[in-house]
């Protein structure tokens, strides 16, 4: 196949053979001057001096004077002329990001050679048009009137006058800005281009070379057009264009666009024959659609192995295109080692890397941390923890920082401070923050050299991770000489959040190059690296309508019409520029494969690209669409089931005692899900521990019992009457002292009868007020039922069963923690506090209550009636003992009753009692029996929270 470059490589070197180190040929992008060059040189037989080659951005900044400026310096100066125009007292913080698209269109304006004033005008009606813009085309006037009239329509008041106001203020900053960064000696790149193009009204260019090709350019600026027309004028450039009659012919066709007016203006010359097919022959195109992004990477071994692998061993040969650069390392990943030799173009991205995650964390705990009471330093645990856990520290003096790790589980501590982190001097180096914005570049740049030389002294060094530092410390260290100047130069405050929007624009634009031969294997390369490229075979990966074309847009104070009406680019221009390059990739190719992702993870996502849609529908070529398609087993993992062994059951009974009988939780536990009772009680599995950031249901449950344990207490033994309640009620300081000690006990796990406490704040505030509502409401709820007795509070009864174990006669432990007993005209009342939802208060079965793996099994229930068991084996209770649940979901019911009842009726253990011990025994006795297996719950929602589900792969 004929390849443009080849053509133009040929071309030149019939023309200059002689001559070619006089002359310059301008290129899109570097990629596209390699590829010359190797074209090129199969024509050359001896020794030579290579043609310059540039891009045109260097063409016409090479003649400028100044160079371009860094961009905050740039935005710092604009801020000091827009305050002085405006009288304006924001700070640079609030104008620095609307600062970046002021700047953004004063390029625009001096890269297309608008005029500022006359943009900047306020018109006041049609005849201003007529005679101020004379020197407009008719569209491009009626493009600014229908502006200013849709204007005149709006109200004058409000966001209008606001517009108006600050629209007569742009010129004269535009104006003034100008003229400060010519005495400061440098500019923006617009401003250098224009000065250049300004020059050659008055002198003559001192030109380098003897003649100028510009090769497979497409959309030009103003600046690039005069400089271009100059060239021409003084007859030094020749223009080679690459196209296809297809889409240049075809006016709809925005591909074209750019083209044909370069065409009119530059034709090539007329001995260049460009060569190009027909762009509807010879060519197998496939559009295949991937249900995820990152699985489009998989349709690439296949393409190379329909397309031959080593066939064509050529450097132009094959190209993998992405249109979503993330999409880099999983396609790497899959091109399989037979394929033979991978360049890749792009280069990996610094902001992808180990090292910029661990930079990321130390910017977020900057971010986030705080000042105690104390003047201390601190940080929520999370932002301390990710750090010490990161891969790259830790290795790092792992036995302490793991013992402090678990420290802070163990405590719960939610704040820490920073100065305790002191195990190494790379993490005192990291934890010691600087307060200044001023000094965080420094502080970067030492941690950077710490893990540098860390990374350079071990054993198994990584040379990647060793370039990486050293790329993100140059770009931080040119941050900082920028972020000094402006500091101390610019007369302006940097807020942390401009600092570290600064601070990832110059990081991102950081990568480190992949080592390899640019000229051989298979290409791995971005969309604007295929300029003036073909291939024989295409992978396109990310055609998605938001990855080609770009849909983004960069922000801008100049609305669309008046844009248009004075020639600046806007989203017709963008998206012509990509239907370009598309159009001109692929007009050579015979394989194309495009793949794009059903996946909707963004807005715009899941759609085939728009020129896909214009293949499909609007050419007459034959385009095969298919689905790739990822074969997977949807098999449920195989079910648990244990058989109870002797082994097992011995460990049970060794354990069981009355310091640690068998508790109503494990019965619960085993009626429910017995593979969960034997991971917990048998084989002891450790639940995780976890900080917990917020209080939960659990933790809010303990909190309460301790609460109203202490609220209570003081009436243990006594008879607490109706008037001793409404004034605990009236006492709000006891109540919210009681509560605060128990939040700090449990949730900041302070330790000491003697702490006040930590005042809440956050959403605890929130939980303390929720809380305070409770407490009040049991108080409230207790006044109907005085005067009563407590008997005791939190105390622990237990007693013991007999039943056969193993063919012998045992006696098991049973017992648990009864939050309330109290004494209520002769009825002794067993009182279980619950925080959670309780389905129902009612039976009708004994039975019913020891069903196993029951979808909603009455646990309050059973556990309230176990707690009437333990109460009248161990006291020998005569009174009647009535279990009861205060459930605090249903506090606020108009008919709250903490009655459980049996057939309708208020139950009284002594009722059930013997009905219910036979099924108990039974109940311990299948615990115990080697029969018994220990299988999966039915019940797959159960499974969500459990600690074990892992192990069992549901969730």
């Amino acid at each position: 196949m004929d390849r443009f470059l080849s053509n133009c490589a040929q071309y030149i070197y019939k023309k200059h053979y002689f001559e070619l180190h006089q002359i310059c040929l301008v290129f899109p992008n570097r990629r596209a001057a390699v590829f010359f060059n190797s074209y090129l040189q199969k024509h050359i037989t001896g020794a030579v001096i290579s043609p310059h080659m540039t891009q045109v951005n260097e063409l016409i900044s090479g003649y400028s004077d100044i160079p371009v400026g860094e961009q905050l310096n740039l935005i710092s100066i604009l801020y000091k002329i827009f305050r002085k125009h405006t009288n304006s007292s924001e700070s640079f913080d609030d104008f620095y990001y609307w600062g970046e698209a002021l700047l953004s269109d004063f390029n625009d304006i001096d890269n297309y050679l608008a005029d500022a004033h006359d943009l900047y005008r306020n018109i006041s009606g049609l005849k201003d048009i007529e005679s101020h813009f004379f020197y407009l085309t008719e569209d491009q006037k009626e493009a600014i009137a229908r502006f200013w009239n849709c204007l005149e329509r709006v109200e004058k008041k409000g966001s209008r006058d606001h517009f108006v106001s600050i629209w007569s203020k742009l010129y004269p900053v535009y104006r003034d800005f100008k003229k400060e960064l010519e005495i400061r000696g440098f500019g923006y790149n617009g401003m250098i281009c224009r000065r250049v193009i300004e020059k050659l009204k008055t002198d003559q260019l001192q030109l380098r070379f003897s003649k100028y090709y510009i090769i497979g350019l497409n959309a030009l600026n103003r600046c690039e057009e005069e400089f271009f027309k100059y060239l021409k004028k003084e007859s030094k450039a020749e223009f080679l264009w690459d196209y296809n009659q297809y889409y240049l012919d075809d006016k709809i066709n925005s591909a074209g666009l750019f083209i044909r007016r370069n065409l009119e203006t530059f034709p090539p010359p007329g001995d260049f024959k460009l060569k190009s097919s027909p762009f509807e022959e010879n060519k197998k195109i496939k559009v295949i659609s991937v249900s995820s992004a990152n699985g489009q990477s998989q349709a690439v071994p296949r393409f190379l192995e329909d397309t031959g692998y080593n066939a064509d061993p050529q450097f132009d040969s094959t190209a993998v295109v992405l249109a979503d650069e993330s999409l880099l390392l999983p396609t790497l990943s899959v091109i399989p080692p037979k394929a033979g030799e991978v360049n890749v173009t792009m280069g990996y991205p610094v902001t992808n890397s180990v090292i910029y995650g661990l930079i990321n964390l130390l910017v977020n705990l900057i971010k986030n941390r705080k000042i105690s009471p104390e003047g201390e330093t601190i940080a929520y645990h999370r932002y301390v923890t990710d750090i010490l856990r990161h891969q790259i520290l830790v290795n790092i003096e792992s036995e302490k920082v793991n013992l402090f790790l678990e420290d802070i589980k163990k405590n719960n501590r939610l704040n820490i401070p920073l100065r305790e982190i002191d195990f190494s001097p790379l993490h005192v180096m990291i934890f010691n923050i600087p307060g200044r914005v001023i000094e965080y570049c420094s502080y970067f740049l030492k941690i950077l050299s710490g893990l540098y030389e860390t990374a350079k002294s071990a054993v198994h060094g990584s040379k990647l991770l060793q370039e990486l530092i050293y790329r993100l410390y140059e770009s931080i260290e040119k941050l900082q000489s920028m972020v000094y100047s402006s500091l101390t130069e610019g007369e302006i405050e940097i807020s942390d959040l401009v600092f570290f929007r600064l601070f990832r624009q110059y990081v991102g634009k950081s990568s480190v190059a992949y080592e390899g031969e640019p000229l051989t294997g298979i290409q791995v390369m971005g969309i604007l690296e295929t300029r003036c490229l073909d291939f024989r075979n295409i992978i396109i990966l990310g055609f998605n309508e938001n990855k080609w074309p770009r849909t983004s847009t960069a922000p801008s104070f100049i609305p669309y019409n008046l844009r248009r009406g004075f020639g600046l680019p806007g989203p017709d221009e963008q998206d012509a520029m990509y239907a370009y390059y598309f159009y001109r990739l692929i007009q050579r190719a015979d394989n194309i494969t495009a793949v794009y992702s059903t996946a909707r993870e963004d807005f715009g996502a899941g759609e085939l690209s728009r020129y896909g849609y214009q293949l499909l529908y609007d050419s007459k070529l034959d385009v095969k669409t298919g689905n790739l398609v990822f074969p997977f087993s949807n098999d449920p993992p195989e079910p648990i089931v244990v058989q109870n062994r002797s082994i097992y059951i011995k460990s049970l009974r060794d354990r069981n005692s009355y310091e640690k009988p068998l508790s109503p939780t494990a019965i619960n536990t085993f009626l429910k899900c017995s593979l969960r009772f034997y991971f917990r009680y048998i084989l002891q599995l450790p639940e995780p521990e976890e900080i917990k950031d917020e209080i939960d249901s659990p933790l809010f449950g303990s909190i309460f019992h301790e609460a109203t344990e202490q609220i209570y207490k003081p009436f243990i033994g006594k008879t607490v009457q109706k008037s001793d309640l409404e004034n605990l009620r009236k006492n709000k300081d006891l109540l919210e002292s009681i509560l605060v000690k128990a939040i700090s006990k449990l949730y900041y796990k302070e330790k000491g009868d003697g702490q006040k406490g930590r005042k809440p704040e956050g959403k605890t505030v929130l939980i303390f007020e929720n809380a305070k509502t409770f407490l009040d409401r049991i108080l409230e709820l207790d006044m109907h039922y005085a005067p009563f007795k407590i008997i005791s509070l939190e105390e622990d009864y237990y007693t013991s069963v007999n039943i056969m174990v193993q063919k012998q006669k045992e006696a098991i432990c049973l017992g648990g923690k009864i939050d309330r007993v109290d004494n209520i005209n002769g009825t002794t009342r067993v009182l279980d506090y619950k925080t959670g939802n309780v389905e129902s208060f009612s039976f009708d079965e004994v039975g019913e209550l020891f069903d196993k793996d029951k979808d909603k099994p009455k646990k309050e229930l059973l556990q309230a009636l176990l707690y009437s068991f333990f109460l009248k084996e161990k006291t020998g209770c005569k009174e009647p003992v009535q279990p009861v649940i205060y459930s605090l979901k249903k506090f606020f019911d108009n008919k709250f009753s903490p009655e459980i009842k049996y057939q309708k009726q208020p139950v009284y253990y002594q009722d059930i009692e013997e009905e219910f011990t036979g099924h108990l025994k039974e109940l311990i006795a299948d615990i115990f029996s080697e029969e018994t297996t220990f299988r999966q719950t039915s019940d797959i929602e159960f499974c969500r929270y459990c600690p074990f589900k892992k192990i069992c792969q549901r969730f």
